[in-house]
């Protein structure tokens, strides 16, 4: 399936919830909280089936990009991005994926997707042959919408504005442990190696398996 198709048709979300479940979910309720909070919003996600509450596309050129880690105490159950490599090159000679955290380097052809924990995990692109093209297009989930959902439907300023030191309190101690739930939701090696379609799947039609 071209990378343009995969994008319209949102199969990255809906691989996510064959994948890792937990998160897929976790998104949803996310998504379905804020709506009906903020439903005049609906219009600003990237596509209408997608969890993801924000996309970009990245111009990668011959340069290389890396990202910054942040704060592993700020990681939630649903902070995972999904990165579709688009483009002509060849996949052998160039565009590969640098894991800096892992040390490892993975081949990334054009079509493709990879799944990371977005914040977590630091990350680079190997730059392709000069007349060859490569982008990405890469779909998260923002990390305000929770903060607002966490801070009872205000934003960050209105709940610095009136939050009592008790509030203030019970957010600092809910931010310091939600890490660790949020690595509840990571799929174990033995459940991958199960295939996906043994997953619990939260839509009607588990979309086709990714491309290897």
């Amino acid at each position: 399936m071209p990378a343009s198709d995969c994008y319209r048709t949102n199969r990255p979300s809906g691989i996510l919830g064959v994948y890792c479940s937990v998160a897929y979910n976790t998104l949803a309720l996310q998504k379905a909280r804020f709506l009906s909070v903020k439903p005049d919003l609906e219009k600003e996600y990237p596509c209408p089936a997608s969890v993801f509450s924000a996309a970009t596309i990245e111009f990668g050129g011959p340069h290389l990009r890396l990202n910054h880690r942040g704060d592993p105490h700020d990681f939630l159950p649903g902070d995972w991005c999904i990165i579709t490599s688009v483009g002509k090159y060849r996949y052998l000679h160039g565009g590969h994926i640098i894991l800096w955290d892992f040390g490892i380097v993975v081949q990334f052809p054009p079509g493709t997707h990879i799944f990371i924990p977005a914040g977590l995990i630091r990350y680079s692109f190997v730059k392709v042959q000069p007349h060859e093209t490569r982008y990405s297009i890469v779909q998260w989930a923002g990390s305000g919408i929770q903060r607002f959902l966490d801070n009872n439907n205000r934003t960050d300023l209105e709940f610095a504005k009136f939050a009592t030191e008790v509030e203030y309190a019970a957010r600092e101690a809910q931010r310091q442990r939600q890490h660790v739930h949020a690595l509840d939701v990571f799929p174990r090696v033995n459940e991958v190696e199960e295939g996906p379609l043994k997953f619990p799947y939260p839509g009607p039609n588990p979309p086709d398996a990714p491309v290897a």
